[in-house]
């Protein structure tokens, strides 16, 4: 009897399948493995508060065998409705949504108008910086100077071209009506699983994962690890949160060793074999701004 690939992934007595969702993607798909560790934090914390969350997902490498989706850009309006409906019903459950960065331009509105009125449910994006599954079209996130399909040369508009800085969601967010906001890494697991578990205590919650894409990026399958620790280390992913008013660095960033870093991070990918030297001191000088911006937010909001 043949079996089905379907079937090979349905859970069993010893494997729940959220611990071993796939959406049939690249192997090693970093997307699919931090979907798996969110969803292993999820499930568990909700089990020991008996809680059954309700999961939400579309994107590169996020589970479209299996999760429940409403289509392309609509997920939180279907949050704000599948909410309302279960008020209405006397139904408390935690709803979750797992996308990818390209669904913040193509719900944007959904996403901001969701968390103004306030509707109590946690949005988690694995943040690949392109259409990934798509031909690797530029999105909003996509990070300065990278290349993609839409902007071979990095920038953006011929015939010199302009550097593009990408959106801060999780900033932009904080001033939605989010309650929590953090950004966060697989690689730095005590944090990244800290910060799930604070998104689902205080709703609505906005998390951005780094997901770094080895086919869009163009690095070696088994540098995934690698690749995501240099990004936090050169200062280019700041990882830190808002909760309570308050906003803090989660991982400190040292500055010494963050233009080391930088150049590593950039050499060691396929969509930066481009860059000249101008263009990598155009980089740290973004760094360096980011960073100032991320502790001037830090001494603006103590709490």
């Amino acid at each position: 009897m043949e079996v089905s690939a379907v079937k090979m992934v349905l859970e069993t007595d010893t494997q729940a399948t959220y611990r071993n969702v796939d959406s049939n993607q690249c192997p090693g798909c970093p997307s699919n493995l931090a979907t798996k560790l969110i969803m292993n934090t999820v499930f568990q914390s909700c089990e020991q508060r008996g809680q059954k969350p309700i999961i939400f997902g579309q994107g590169c490498g996020i589970g479209r065998n299996f999760l429940q989706r409403s289509g392309i850009g609509t997920h939180d309006s279907a949050c704000v409705a599948l909410r309302a409906a279960m008020e209405v019903r006397g139904i408390d459950r935690p709803i979750v949504v797992i996308d990818g960065d390209g669904q913040l331009d193509m719900g944007f509105d959904d996403f901001t108008g969701a968390f103004q009125l306030g509707y109590p449910y946690v949005h988690i994006v694995c943040d690949n910086q392109s259409y990934a599954a798509s031909g690797s079209h530029a999105t909003g996130m996509t990070d300065m100077l990278a290349r993609v399909s839409t902007r071979v040369t990095g920038r953006v508009g011929k015939p010199d071209g302009r550097i593009v800085m990408r959106k801060q969601p999780a900033m932009m967010i904080m001033f939605s009506g989010a309650r929590y906001s953090a950004t966060a890494s697989p690689v730095h697991l005590k944090d990244f699983e800290r910060k799930i578990i604070n998104a689902l205590d205080n709703p609505p919650a906005f998390i951005q994962v780094i997901a770094p894409c080895n086919m869009s990026w163009g690095y070696n399958d088994d540098q995934n690890a690698h690749i995501t620790r240099l990004a936090v280390r050169s200062g280019i992913w700041p990882l830190w949160e808002w909760m309570g008013g308050a906003f803090r660095r989660t991982v400190p960033h040292r500055e010494d060793r963050g233009d080391e870093s930088l150049r590593e991070y950039t050499k060691a990918q396929r969509r930066y074999a481009h860059l000249t030297d101008e263009d990598i001191q155009a980089m740290r000088g973004y760094v360096a701004e980011l960073n100032n911006l991320v502790d001037r937010m830090a001494v603006a909001f103590p709490g």
